[in-house]
């Protein structure tokens, strides 16, 4: 049976500081009106075609949602995912920088220059891990979405050690290594300075908080990334309660690659649950 959606590719342009970066994007339109856009945000390392991704958005486009799947300007990745073949954006990456390409992408959405949905249909941000984290920076600096679903998202925006902190401080990047590719990636000073000096900006907590209930928290109950605890804490201080997914690790039990057409982990199952029962209460539908 053919999938009652299509895939087009989207390439936009976003400027970070007067320099110009590709927002590369992956859009699920489904057939008919779409009943609202999801922007897939992936984590630290990922990109948009990573394990579960392309599972997900399919599935939230049969939904009737408009999905749309995107590397952040500065992780790296081009169309091309078996390679950074941009260390040198990976290097400047930041928590504003991923800020503001959230806020370029609903921009577009709303002007309709992503998907073919009315303006006025919800926005929700859903992202991983550090692409959660971002989604709720985002939003709680007042970016205008509906709601926001964390997934596996950490708690704290700088879990460096003291030495590595010591190493940005004094102007050299921190060294991290992509097991997926073999390639040493940089994490550039900018990094901890953003954090240093807007801390207010960068307080998760605080931001969840006033997301309250345009907040959902989803965790792996064996997440050994990104540990159940921090699930705990921006739930509680939006005052909801996180779904936790019984024995499900960081990336909910997927292999990367995970054809799309495969079937789902239990825990990606359960996952996809969650999501569509959340976007069935925003807009009033079952899903």
């Amino acid at each position: 049976m053919a999938a009652d959606y299509e895939i087009r590719e989207v390439d936009l342009l976003v400027d970070h500081h007067g320099h110009q970066r590709h927002l590369w994007c992956d859009v699920h339109q489904p057939r008919g009106t779409a009943r609202g856009t999801v922007l897939i945000a992936h984590g630290f390392k990922g990109y948009k075609d990573y394990g579960m991704f392309p599972r997900l958005a399919g599935v939230l486009a049969e939904a009737g949602w408009a999905t749309v799947r995107f590397n952040f300007a500065h992780s790296g990745m081009t169309r091309n995912h078996q390679a950074f073949e941009r260390p040198d954006l990976f290097a400047l990456d930041t928590w504003n920088a991923q800020v503001c390409d959230l806020e370029h992408l609903v921009g577009a959405v709303r002007a309709g220059a992503l998907a073919d949905v009315d303006p006025a249909a919800p926005v929700v941000l859903l992202g991983h891990s550090r692409g959660g984290l971002a989604s709720i920076l985002a939003a709680g600096r007042g970016l205008p979405v509906e709601l926001v679903i964390s997934v596996a998202a950490p708690a704290d925006p700088c879990r460096l050690s003291e030495d590595h902190r010591a190493q940005l401080r004094s102007g050299t990047g921190v060294p991290v290594q992509s097991d997926r590719t073999g390639q040493t990636l940089l994490i550039g000073p900018q990094f901890l300075h953003e954090i240093t000096s807007d801390p207010g900006g960068h307080d998760v907590l605080a931001m969840a908080a006033r997301l309250g209930r345009r907040l959902v928290v989803v965790h792996g109950l064996e997440d050994r990334t990104v540990g159940v605890e921090d699930a705990h804490a921006i739930a509680e201080r939006a005052g909801i309660t996180p779904v936790l997914v019984a024995g499900g690790d960081h990336v909910f039990n997927v292999t990367n690659p995970h054809p799309p057409e495969d079937p789902p982990s239990p825990q990606l199952a359960e996952l996809e649950t969650a999501v569509l029962a959340a976007l069935g209460r925003l807009d009033g539908s079952d899903s």
